[in-house]
């Protein structure tokens, strides 16, 4: 019954709130003599003070497509975030909130409470400045919610262009199985790549989240019809590195790869370094 009653309090105060959201009109002063406004700041402090907020009190909460938990997950909330809420689901206890991507979702209401938006000291140059680029530019990351990730990377291995292909099975939003596949295409041979390999996501629910990963597979090299002074081969290949995942609005991700490649049998080895970038797509 406790339970039960704060749940009906705090979807009282939200819908309150929601009444004196700042869509309803403000009726006109039948006193004022001027369209001026004495005092500048006021509309603002109003609209600050008529907005509602949601404050997420679980450690972790999903926001959903849908109201209700058998929609799919589109976003892992933290501890704290606020987010501005549209309104509450006819049936059940789900309220939908808009997203930094812009797009929205319905979280549960158990996992949160209805706040007033503090506005606190003004930020400083850089923070004035990180915050925009993140509103402008940046989203919640894609992995939330999704099996399989493709993506497409180009840049170098070892000073010669390397294009790779990498899908991978999405075990949880930390570890993932990626095979991959490609072409360093050098001077006088090309080298095609393949394999399988795992990725360790450092901070899945992070704009820019960066990552882990090592792989191992097969190098073949081919020489170029022009070359008769090598033959075909085949070594044995291993990388180890990692990267940055950096999730843009509308769920555009783009990847960035460090790794190093060893490249070897029983008689040779070689090393070269790998910097590519690409987007990923998350399904």
């Amino acid at each position: 019954m406790p339970g039960a009653a704060l749940r009906l309090i705090g979807a009282a105060l939200i819908a309150a709130a929601l009444a004196l959201a700042p869509s309803s009109a403000r009726a006109a002063d039948p006193d004022a003599t001027s369209d001026a406004n004495p005092n500048p700041t006021s509309n603002a402090t109003d609209a600050v003070e008529r907005e509602v907020l949601l404050r997420v009190i679980a450690q972790e909460a999903a926001v959903h497509t849908g109201p209700g938990a058998d929609y799919r997950e589109v976003y892992y909330a933290k501890r704290g975030e606020l987010f501005p809420v549209r309104e509450r689901a006819t049936v059940g206890y789900w309220f939908r909130v808009d997203l930094e991507d812009g797009t929205s979702g319905w979280i549960y209401g158990d996992f949160v409470v209805p706040v007033r938006p503090d506005p606190g000291p003004p930020p400083g140059f850089f923070g004035r400045m990180w915050g925009a680029v993140r509103g402008a530019i940046l989203g919640p990351p894609a992995i939330v919610g999704s099996d399989v990730e493709v993506s497409f990377s180009a840049g170098v291995l070892g000073q010669e262009g390397l294009y790779l292909l990498r899908p991978a099975w999405l075990v949880d939003r930390y570890f993932a199985v990626e095979a991959f596949a490609g072409l360093n295409a050098r001077a006088q041979q090309d080298v095609f790549l393949a394999g399988l390999g795992w990725t360790l996501r450092m901070a899945p629910g992070a704009t820019v989240g960066p990552y882990l990963n090592a792989g191992v597979g097969v190098a073949y090299f081919r020489p170029k019809v022009d070359n008769f002074t090598q033959d075909t081969e085949t070594l044995m290949a291993l990388s180890a590195g990692g990267g940055f995942e950096i999730t843009f609005k509308k769920q555009i991700t783009l990847r960035l790869d460090f790794r190093n490649w060893t490249l070897f049998d029983p008689d040779q080895s070689s090393n070269a370094q790998e910097y590519t970038s690409g987007l990923a797509i998350f399904f």
